[in-house]
């Protein structure tokens, strides 16, 4: 008898009951987001296909036929290319040797002062740190961040005034 009373309430679902209706039956609806992705994903395609079309020889000798030597030195011998481009950074190391390593030690000792904090960028907070953090702890700026540029700054210079550099 209630078999065939919930028979008759439900005899206008196509697949039974709600409770029997299976959810995987059904066709997979496309969305317009989906839609409207691949349809930019083609349309790049088309517009990098045709200035590759128009621009494809420009677009070859940038990338590809850029002379920084000539040929004869290539050819010759591989040995003389490594030489210029050595010479080349001998060169001008007087001034990217101190910045990178006045760089390389400020970036070490910013790193040792944050992981030497109580809780890493929390307590003291980093001026990187967001502003919470700094509201927190009554500071606008501590010291030993500042002292972590100041080091690298310090390397700089006395690199650069001294002329360390690389010898060739």
């Amino acid at each position: 008898m209630l078999h065939q009373k919930l028979s008759e309430k439900y005899s206008d679902y196509p697949h039974g009951t709600p409770k029997t209706h299976n959810l995987k039956e059904e066709t997979p609806v496309v969305s317009e987001r989906k839609i409207a992705a691949c349809g930019l994903i083609i349309s790049c395609l088309v517009i990098s296909y045709k200035i590759f079309i128009i621009y494809g020889s420009t677009i070859e000798n940038i990338f590809l036929e850029q002379k920084l030597v000539t040929y004869n030195v290539i050819t010759k011998d591989g040995n003389e290319m490594l030489m210029y481009s050595w010479k080349t950074a001998v060169r001008y190391s007087n001034l990217w040797l101190p910045a990178l390593c006045g760089f390389l030690s400020s970036y070490f000792t910013w790193i040792m002062v944050y992981l030497d904090s109580n809780i890493p960028g929390v307590q003291p907070p980093s001026p990187l740190s967001p502003n919470k953090y700094r509201v927190q702890s009554g500071h606008t700026f501590h010291l030993n961040y500042v002292f972590a540029i100041i080091v690298g700054v310090l390397v700089f210079s006395y690199m650069y005034l001294r002329g360390i550099s690389l010898q060739y």
